[in-house]
């Protein structure tokens, strides 16, 4: 019977290579980028400049990749930092001593992976100005380093001009993150219509707010937008808190519930779209809010329920946010420059020294880049022909931080690759070149690589196969050489990367049970503050509220992109499976859901102390510390009877007065869903380490 994580990861092979999402392309931003480097081509040959010519295309290349790599700013500031970190490169690369320039390598390759860490636009930066290095050889041919490298810095700096023209819209970037927040809000509003116990799914969510946090400038009503993210957050959760309390043979007020919670998704939905396209949608507010007060129980009660209502508030607010960010009226709220950036800085070196410990990953995926990337440019100089730094080149694109990535990217690129080179091999055969018709085809070449960057990796590997050959057939090299070439060491240095990650991995199933002990410990202090929040609303810190919550989408998001790594890895036990850690995080999920509905039902810190709770408070975080324990597979401190402290709560909850009727009332019912969860999580953990 074969592996399932080998089952797997050719199931992901297939879908990589058979992948095509026309919708993400970006023709407009691709045909910028290809303006870029016709720029780049033509004051070249204005110039009569051949020498350094390679090295500004080559700038303007990169400097465009970064531009439509999904997920980055369209902003000048890239291709300028990839020109320079690449000018970097090609003076590094120039080493002309072997066993200095194998060393020389190996150390780029382990720093530029450990400082790629720090952010997403860091690790764009670098994995794409660090080709550079590898191509240092090949620019410095008809000229000297320092030329070369002024000249990509130049060509960079071209496609920086180029990015100020139009189509260019400020803040695009962060209203794309917003939206894809409410989008992510609006998912899980719509799946609590159906389950109020279903999962939690918030990756989009937590990279929006990582984002988002990460600007130094923002319009006013982004920052308000992001800010009131929470409220949202709470005011699904508590829709979804009361439909399920209200009782199963009620089902026109559950169904009532479920509606609201369909009408916020649609809502936030369309405000995501609004903010984002170009021509928006229609959506009559009133027209909905109609219906929604016809239907059968609005009608019999002559209201709308305080949940519902207080939903609908929100949503008003986050309306008008919308209204504002597409006005553009608002000032530009700016942090000044030398505290922003000594903070970021500080923020990066505490990053990255968190993570020097031989256990982290990604010092292991560090020095397993330097491994393959120093046998690989040892290879390299050692190829027969003058294009062996095509291996190292490839295995620096390959090799991934994960198995299942470095496979499906390997056998993608080499394909894509094989595939381009008999393509542009034949067509160079047959038709009669001329420098004109060349350079229509290279810039038709980049055009089409920028425009399926996005959108296929099997046809962006393809285009750019060509783009290099034409390209040397620009320059006056044999392209039938050069295809071999790139051919031949290209499907080596795909081969090296899977190989040597084979050897040298980094197993994520290996480490599910820390990181969920992580994600409990985060569940544990939201849990607390939540409880403390009730048994003390005056001492209430909004702020360090909305801190554990991030921390909590944070660690979830890791957890999750871990277990989907690790059901493609050939590799079982000791510890939990991926399936073990979906299971156990669904159980810990309804638990966290009974604590967002007993944080949404008080708003005011002139709300009187509910008695009992601290008592009970301290049992939820010994359980919590527990569950902790048994998935590090470390000594327990033991059981504990939540389920007791829970009835001597509810015992305590069962009287008051009529200000605090309705927090006891959800108070009562969520602990039991709390206690419910946790027994379950309990369970379904207790076997991991054979506990």
């Amino acid at each position: 019977m074969i592996n399932p994580g080998v089952a797997e990861s050719f199931r992901r092979m297939g879908r990589d290579l058979r992948a095509w999402s026309v919708g993400e392309a970006a023709p407009l931003l691709a045909a910028r980028a290809t303006a870029g480097i016709a720029v780049a081509i033509v004051v070249v040959a204005a110039l009569g400049m051949p020498g350094w010519g390679g090295a500004a295309v080559i700038g303007a290349w990169l400097g465009g990749v970064g531009l439509v790599t999904p997920g980055t700013r369209t902003e000048p500031s890239m291709p300028l930092l990839i020109g320079l970190v690449g000018a970097a490169g090609v003076l590094l690369g120039a080493i002309e001593q072997p066993l200095l320039l194998v060393a020389g390598s190996a150390a780029y390759a382990m720093v530029l992976t450990f400082l790629s860490s720090i952010s997403q636009a860091t690790s764009v930066t670098l994995t794409v100005s660090g080709l550079v290095f590898y191509l240092s050889d090949h620019l410095t041919e008809q000229t000297t380093a320092w030329t070369a490298a002024l000249a990509l810095c130049a060509g960079g700096a071209v496609q920086a001009l180029i990015a100020l023209f139009p189509p260019r819209h400020r803040w695009s970037h962060d209203r794309k993150f917003l939206a894809e927040a409410w989008r992510a809000l609006a998912d899980e509003a719509e799946a609590l219509a159906a389950d109020p116990n279903v999962p939690f799914r918030t990756e989009a969510l937590a990279e929006a707010a990582r984002e988002l946090d990460r600007r130094r400038a923002l319009p006013a009503s982004v920052r308000d937008a992001r800010a009131q993210i929470y409220a949202i957050s709470n005011a699904v959760g508590r829709v979804a808190s009361a439909r399920a309390r209200a009782d199963a043979r009620e089902a026109d007020t559950v169904a009532f519930y479920s509606e609201a919670l369909r009408l916020a998704a649609k809502l936030l939905r369309h405000l995501a779209d609004e903010i984002t396209s170009r021509r928006p949608t229609k959506l009559d507010w009133d027209e909905l809010l109609e219906d929604l007060a016809h239907h059968p129980v609005a009608t019999a009660t002559g209201t709308i329920p305080a949940e519902i209502g207080g939903m609908l508030r929100t949503l008003h607010d986050t309306e008008r946010y919308a209204a504002r960010i597409v006005t553009g009226s608002d000032d530009v709220i700016a942090d000044p420059a030398l505290s922003y950036a000594t903070g970021q800085a500080k923020e990066a070196i505490a990053g990255l020294a968190s993570r020097l410990r031989r256990s982290d990953p990604v010092v292991h995926h560090s020095l397993r880049r330097a491994g393959v990337i120093a046998l690989a440019t040892a290879l390299g100089i050692a190829w027969p022909t003058e294009h062996g730094y095509w291996l190292p080149l490839t295995a620096w694109v390959v090799l991934q931080g994960d198995f299942a990535g470095t496979l499906t990217r390997g056998v993608t690129r080499a394909v894509g690759t094989l595939g381009g080179v008999v393509a542009a091999s034949l067509l160079t055969m047959l038709l009669p070149w001329t420098p004109p018709l060349l350079i229509v085809t290279v810039l038709a070449c980049a055009m089409l690589a920028y425009w399926v960057r996005p959108v296929s990796g099997l046809v962006f590997a393809a285009a750019v196969a060509a783009f290099t050959l034409f390209q040397l057939d620009l320059s006056g090299e044999d392209p039938l050489i050069g295809a071999l070439a790139r051919g031949s060491s290209t499907a080596l240095g795909a081969s090296l990367a899977i190989g040597f990650y084979i050897l040298v991995p980094t197993w994520q199933t290996r480490r599910l049970g820390d990181l969920i002990a992580e994600l409990i410990d985060a569940y544990s202090d939201y849990a607390r503050l939540v409880l403390d929040r009730q048994a003390h609303p005056r001492d209430y810190d909004a702020k360090l509220m909305h801190a554990v919550i991030d921390e909590v989408q944070s660690k979830r998001a890791s957890l999750t992109t871990a277990v989907d790594q690790a059901k493609a890895e050939p590799v079982l036990g000791p510890g939990p499976l991926s399936s073990d850690v979906t299971g156990a995080e669904e159980a810990l999920s309804r638990a966290s859901r009974a604590m967002v509905a007993v944080n949404a039902s008080l708003s005011k810190k002139e709300a009187p102390p509910l008695p009992g709770v601290e008592a009970f408070a301290a049992a939820v975080e010994a359980a919590y510390r527990r569950l902790s324990a048994l998935a590090r597979g470390v000594p327990s401190p033991g059981p504990v009877d939540l389920g007791e402290a829970a009835q001597r709560l509810d015992a305590v909850l069962s009287e008051g007065d009529s200000e605090t009727k309705a927090r006891r009332s959800v108070l009562r019912w969520e602990i039991d869903n709390l206690v419910e969860a946790l027994d379950d999580a309990g369970m379904l953990m207790a076997d991991w380490n054979g506990a």
